[in-house]
């Protein structure tokens, strides 16, 4: 990802996700609305940076069967439900000016080109951040900033309520 605010990104479902909050949405307002769409099953998001520093995220995705068992400078789940073999990966740009304008989507031009094709179906989505971009420091491997892996499962089990690694 190399475009765009990237203090937060997420993975989403363009087809469930609901992206509108309103005209004038305060940083509350839009982390609650977040959290609201993580437990339903259409968007993860993550904070990826607690200085406010914009980085090109080298992004890795796989679908998998096992979890992730490396080291890295932090981990976390969620579940997402897949609906049309797709999911795109978001910057902030695309989450806040869809949150803004009724008529802006997810994803945006910008994000568009971050199309994950994957098989319809719920997933537990395990997000594995090697790069900790506010100490210019990588823990595990070096090859990837963050890891994205993709575990089919029967249901979704609701246990994201809030933008992962979220210090507001």
């Amino acid at each position: 990802m190399n475009f765009g605010d990237t203090n937060f990104i997420g993975v989403a479902n363009a087809d469930t996700y609901k992206s509108f909050v309103d005209e004038d949405w305060e940083l509350d307002n839009l982390l609650q609305h977040f959290g609201d769409e993580m437990k339903q099953g259409h968007i993860l998001v993550f904070q990826m940076t607690e200085e406010g520093i914009e980085y090109s995220w080298r992004v890795d995705v796989r679908v998998e069967t096992e979890e992730i068992a490396h080291k890295c400078f932090r981990k976390a789940g969620g579940y997402i439900e897949v609906t049309e073999n797709q999911l795109y990966l978001v910057d902030y740009d695309c989450l806040t000016m869809a949150a803004q304008f009724e008529d802006n989507k997810v994803p945006d031009k910008n994000c568009s080109k971050y199309r994950i094709e994957i098989e319809n179906g719920f997933y537990k989505v395990e997000i594995a951040q090697y790069y900790n971009v506010d100490k210019d420091e990588y823990v595990g491997i070096r090859e990837t900033d963050i890891l994205m892996n993709f575990i089919k499962v029967s249901d979704i089990e609701p246990i994201a309520e809030s933008v992962f690694w979220c210090t507001y």
